[in-house]
């Protein structure tokens, strides 16, 4: 009988880890043309796929036009106030059932405000083009703006064709000369992610409008239009992720590029963007359950890994101060590991014009002063800029400028 228990209890816990095993989810289970993802903050690359083929993008090429806009409004060339017209040849966009239709009207103003939310939450087409025309600019005068952005962005091979994703010979009475009707915008994904991490990062205001599920837009007086934000992966919606708080970012669809998807959210207060283009299947959905694969295999390989400075590090020797040494920060901070065997250097570099000696600082400096960076290199670390992680490097302490004798003995 005892023997008998003893194998119904193994038995039992067989089935046990056979049912309630979580699944794990491998790199090589990304069912897309390309994908990658990154930590926001850093750059620190968890996954990639194929991240540097260039792809058509389709809308998500709006992310790059709202970053003009953020930059000139930012630059005060542009309020959120500030009213667009809107002529017949985006109306005519605007009202085409075959493209992303909001029904902007011939002849009405709206505010670049309410073109932004529309650009970002129901992805309108003909809002995009009016907010290219913001300022006054042409459509190839607003391409030129958003070439130019990419590239301070460190995006030096897009090919810009128009601030909507759609083919050049799509834009109807604004379909650009000299360019073929069947171009359209392409990116890599890691240029999607870079674009997106600079977006965010510099703007994070964008994600109060991302981050709404649904929408009302007045068209014309007593018109309004509420509409549903395309991202189906927001609190709420059918593709959620246990443990992530997703809050933008943005879809795209065409022929060419299929189904397109770059997403951003919060995990255990990292904030990851992924990118996912031409998900494979003809479901469109196919875009939100890939991006939910790469936030689980996330969830299952990616652990912190805690770094710190060492006593020699954490501080530095300052001259003319109150005080000889001064403590900086952060004295720790964390990277992502992907392997268990992954090792990683730490460095701090000061800023040359901070000193007066090749191994000292001058007084005074101020808490919270930045004085330099903190460089992280290793065997696992990849950088969506190629470059090492850096982390800003802060003085952790004031020191003010000290009287004679403390000049002369520190």
């Amino acid at each position: 009988m005892k023997k008998v228990i003893t194998f119904l209890s193994a038995l039992f816990l067989m089935f046990c880890c056979m049912v309630f095993k979580p699944q794990t989810v491998s790199a090589d289970q990304i069912d897309a043309r390309s994908a990658i993802m990154i930590d926001a903050d850093t750059g620190q690359i968890i996954y990639q796929q194929n991240s540097e083929e260039k792809l058509p993008i389709a809308s998500i090429s709006k992310l790059l036009a709202a970053s003009v806009i953020e930059d000139e409004i930012n630059n005060h060339q542009l309020t959120w106030n500030t009213k667009v017209k809107v002529d017949k040849k985006i109306a005519d966009v605007s009202n085409d059932a075959n493209y992303s239709a909001i029904g902007l009207q011939a002849g009405q103003s709206y505010t670049v405000q309410e073109l932004f939310n529309a650009t970002l939450i129901k992805s309108a087409d003909g809002a995009a083009l009016a907010l290219a025309t913001a300022d006054g600019s042409t459509i190839k005068q607003f391409n030129a703006k958003m070439q130019t952005k990419a590239h301070q962005i460190g995006i030096t091979d897009a090919t810009i064709v128009n601030p909507v994703g759609l083919k050049n010979g799509d834009l109807k009475g604004l379909k650009q000369k000299g360019i073929s009707s069947n171009a359209e915008n392409a990116m890599t994904a890691r240029d999607v992610a870079l674009l997106s991490q600079y977006l965010v990062k510099h703007y994070p205001s964008v994600l109060k409008v991302t981050s709404q599920p649904k929408a009302q837009f007045t068209i014309a007086k007593g018109k309004v239009k509420e509409v549903e934000n395309l991202n189906k992966m927001l609190p709420g919606g059918k593709y959620t992720v246990d443990g992530v708080q997703i809050d933008g970012l943005k879809t795209g669809t065409s022929d060419a590029a299929g189904a397109c998807f770059v997403s951003t959210g919060t995990y255990q207060g990292h904030r990851l963007i992924t990118v996912v283009l031409h998900a494979n299947g003809k479901d469109k959905d196919a875009r939100f359950t890939q991006t939910q694969r790469l936030y689980q295999y996330f969830i299952q390989n990616a652990h912190q890994q805690v770094l710190t400075l060492n006593k020699k590090q954490s501080q530095k020797r300052v001259t003319n101060g109150t005080k000889r040494m001064l403590t900086v920060e952060p004295y720790s901070f964390s990277v992502w590991q992907m392997q268990k065997t992954a090792r990683f250097t730490i460095k701090p570099y000061y800023y040359k014009h901070l000193t007066n000696h090749k191994a000292r600082l001058n007084a005074p400096v101020k808490k919270g002063e930045r004085l330099g960076n903190i460089i992280v290199t290793g065997s696992d670390i990849r950088t969506v800029n190629n470059k090492p992680i850096t982390i800003p490097l802060r003085s952790a302490e004031t020191i003010n400028r000290g009287n004679l004798w403390q000049r002369m003995w520190n």
